[in-house]
C-alpha cells in the first residue's frame, strides 16, 4: 500500500528521543557536549534498575523532539529488554511524540486490535512496545495542562 492508498494516519509530532546505553556516561556526556556541541541534562539517578542517565538535547528548548537519552550500563549488563515481569526494565528504543491523550489512545486500541502487546510507564505517563522487527517504541504525549 502506498501513501497515497493510506487510509487511517495518526498525527505524529516526530521522534521524541532515542534511548540507547553506554558505559561510560561522563565520557558519553563530553563527547556530545564539548566535541558535537550539544547541551546536556543532568546526570539523573539510577530508578528501578534503569541505571544513571542524560538526556543530550540535539533541538534545545523543544518538547517535540529532545535528542538521545543514554543510560549507562556496566558492560557485561548490556542484554537488556522490557518484559512483563520486570516492566520497568530497560531496553533501547526510540521514542515517538503524539499530540495529545486522545490521539494516543488511539494508538492503544489499533495496537490492541492487532494483538500488540503494551507495557505501561506509569512515572512516564507514556507506553512501549515492539515492532514486528522486535525493535522498542516509546509512545509519548503532553500531559493535560501541559504547554506543549
Amino acid at each position: 500500500m502506498s501513501l497515497t492508498e493510506q487510509s487511517f494516519q495518526l498525527p505524529w509530532h516526530g521522534i521524541h528521543h532515542i534511548a540507547l546505553l553506554t558505559t561510560d556516561l561522563e565520557a558519553t556526556i563530553g563527547f556530545y557536549r564539548d566535541v558535537l556541541g550539544m547541551p546536556t541534562s543532568e546526570i539523573l539517578p539510577s530508578k528501578e534498575g534503569r541505571g544513571r542517565h542524560c538526556l543530550i538535547f540535539v533541538k534545545p528548548n523543544d518538547d517535540h523532539i529532545r535528542g538521545f537519552h543514554f543510560f549507562e550500563r556496566p558492560a557485561e549488563k548490556t542484554t537488556l529488554g522490557i518484559s512483563d515481569s520486570h516492566p520497568q526494565s530497560f531496553a533501547p528504543h526510540v521514542a515517538l511524540r503524539l499530540p495529545n491523550g486522545t490521539a494516543a489512545h488511539t494508538l492503544r486500541e489499533r495496537l490492541k486490535n492487532a494483538h500488540v502487546s503494551v507495557t505501561d510507564i506509569p512515572e512516564l505517563g507514556s507506553f512501549v512496545f515492539f515492532d514486528n522487527n522486535q525493535l522498542c517504541l516509546e509512545v509519548t504525549w503532553p500531559k493535560e495542562g501541559s504547554a506543549s
